[in-house]
């Protein structure tokens, strides 16, 4: 199993540094288990500066920047012109991760949405595409319609959601916008994920680690890797019934179009 696209990683993420941990070691390791390219994806504007400089140490690593939702409340506008600076700097391949998330309460929704529209037209100005992210509370799907709508109003072209977790009725309406549906560890253990997995075009899918979260099984209670991404490749392919390596092809061929 090799050439994996894995499009969203924090190897910026705290918790490798705690563990005295390095980016190349873990991009290493990554190759090793057949994940030769890696998005290492900023949340706020130092580790978005972390992702550039990591980019720029290896080969075989892209930065996308931007300011989590859940970050947004923090942020003046100072803030966003030096990540428009940020945008300028070799191997950025896409504004994110960004977007809604609901489900720590509604205090600083306005605040969310008015960093989602800024990164939005940040994307647009340097035509780059969306890394979005979007959660919701169990069973609701505000955020995703009211991502929806945003996505719409401003005629977004290019966006991948990341992490999805709607279910395939959901997933088609980004789909039906032109957008791609990046799938993680969860699908390993989440049934209407694995509806998903079933249902997606090839043409529609990426595949990411999203580590240090979201380890697939067997590794749930574990501090995830982009190493440990071939498990969500072989549950995807076990599920559709088809060849890991042509799924490996595929994503890779979506997600190479998508940012490089």
């Amino acid at each position: 199993m090799a050439g994996i696209y894995d499009i969203h990683c924090h190897l910026n993420d705290g918790v490798y540094l705690e563990q005295n941990i390095s980016s190349a070691e873990i991009v290493s390791e990554a190759a090793k288990a057949g994940v030769t390219i890696i998005n290492s994806v900023g949340y706020d504007l130092k580790s978005s500066k972390l992702s550039v400089l990591q980019a720029a140490k290896n080969s075989n690593v892209y930065a996308v920047i931007g300011i989590h939702p859940t970050q947004a409340a923090l942020y003046t506008d100072v803030v966003y012109d030096q990540l428009e600076d940020l945008a300028n700097a070799n191997k950025v391949v896409a504004i994110g991760e960004t977007g809604l998330d609901y489900s720590r309460g509604s205090q600083y929704i306005i605040q969310q949405k008015d960093a989602f529209y800024k990164q939005i037209e940040l994307a647009k100005k340097f035509d780059l595409p969306l890394m979005i992210h979007i959660k919701d509370n169990p069973g609701e799907f505000n955020a995703y319609n009211d991502v929806l709508n945003i996505l719409k109003s401003k005629k977004v072209k290019k966006a991948v959601i990341h992490a999805f977790e709607g279910n395939w009725s959901i997933a088609q309406q980004f789909i039906k916008l032109g957008y791609y549906i990046s799938l993680n560890g969860l699908v390993t253990r989440n049934k209407e994920l694995q509806e998903v997995a079933k249902n997606i075009s090839l043409n529609d899918l990426m595949i990411e680690s999203d580590a240090p979260y979201h380890a697939p099984h067997p590794y749930e209670r574990a501090i995830n890797h982009p190493k440990y991404l071939p498990l969500v490749v072989e549950k995807i392919a076990a599920i559709r019934g088809m060849n890991a390596d042509d799924l490996i092809s595929a994503t890779r061929k979506n997600s190479r179009d998508f940012f490089l």
